[in-house]
């Protein structure tokens, strides 16, 4: 109980502060840290299995991780200390059960009490239909938090980034914007590379692009196995070591679209083939339909002994500022 207080004094003070800072805007913009769910629910539901039922949701491990990950950090309100400084948080879940509902079902509000920020209410008829609903859609409520969160990520990268823009747009004719340090920088021929370089809390960034020759190879094997050979050949480390994809647990596959643009990902751990370095990484795969030409975008990060979600979903904000560049403007 002590360690929850403590955590929600931080909270208020982090939430004060951003919303002190806002007022000049005249619509404040939410707060509180990134990956962080404000639960709203009453105290003693929340210890009843259909609030179970949501705190499993929101604790769900993290897809392509070495260690277990929560998918969000988990906060949690009873809804009669769901006050204004409270409202400015960018994540809110809060159950509303009434026998005015004839089912279970998801509502999604976009600023509604702050810009920037999604609310999700759930909504049943009783206690029962929360909790199976609840279960069988708690997928689609996290992809929806975790693709607004790195959505979030992206807007904030465009506004502050430190990609060398012109040398990628030339080169591959598309812009990507990601994080700010990574400084160091070795290309190629359609291949780039930038790392901040840190023994502890390192991320990368890798794009490189072969012909677009059939659709085959977006599937889950073509993909591992391109990624195997460019990467295994441009990154090199210890002991004869090369990058490879590990094994050690399945690749994660979807397909998917962002902004109107097809793409394919991987989701897994890399390695370095005989080293003892490797981490989480998420590859996209498209078409640049101007040059004909597959890009591979591979973000990654290598954290020994630390969390890295937070560390991943910062460079995972990248694929959402990717914009294929007209033909003349690449010129």
């Amino acid at each position: 109980m002590k360690q929850l207080k403590v955590l929600f004094a931080l909270t208020i003070l982090a939430l004060t502060m951003g919303s002190c800072n806002n007022l000049s805007s005249g619509w404040m913009s939410s707060s509180s840290a990134t990956n962080e769910v404000l639960t709203i629910i009453d105290s003693t539901e929340w210890k009843e299995p259909h609030g179970r039922a949501l705190f499993d949701v929101l604790n769900s491990p993290m897809l392509g991780m070495p260690q277990r990950e929560a998918n969000f950090k988990i906060l949690h309100i009873d809804p009669r200390n769901f006050t204004r400084t409270f409202k400015m948080a960018r994540n809110i879940v809060e159950v509303d059960i009434s026998n005015m509902y004839t089912e279970a079902k998801l509502s999604a509000e976009i600023n509604k009490y702050a810009s920037g920020q999604v609310v999700l209410t759930v909504k049943a008829p009783d206690k029962d239909a929360m909790e199976v609903f609840l279960k069988e859609n708690g997928d689609k409520i996290v992809d929806y938090l975790v693709n607004k969160e790195l959505e979030r990520i992206g807007q904030w990268l465009m506004k502050d980034s430190g990609t060398p823009k012109t040398r990628i747009r030339t080169t591959f004719g598309f812009e990507l914007d990601y994080p700010k340090g990574l400084s160091n920088l070795t290309e190629d021929e359609n291949f780039f590379w930038a790392t901040n370089n840190s023994a502890e809390s390192r991320q990368d960034i890798t794009i490189f692009s072969v012909p677009y020759t059939s659709e085959t190879i977006f599937e889950k094997d073509s993909l591992i196995a391109m990624r195997n050979r460019v990467l295994g050949e441009h990154i090199k480390g210890s002991f004869d070591s090369q990058m490879s994809t590990s094994r050690a647990m399945p690749v994660e596959y979807r397909k998917l679209e962002i902004d109107g643009l097809f793409r394919a990902e991987l989701r897994g751990l890399w390695e370095m083939t005989t080293d003892m370095m490797g981490g989480p990484f998420v590859m996209q795969a498209f078409v640049n339909e101007n040059t004909n030409r597959v890009i591979f975008v591979d973000v990654l990060v290598y954290a020994p002994e630390k969390r890295k979600r937070n560390l991943i979903r910062n460079m995972e904000g990248t694929f959402y500022t990717i914009k294929i560049t007209d033909p003349v403007e690449s010129n």
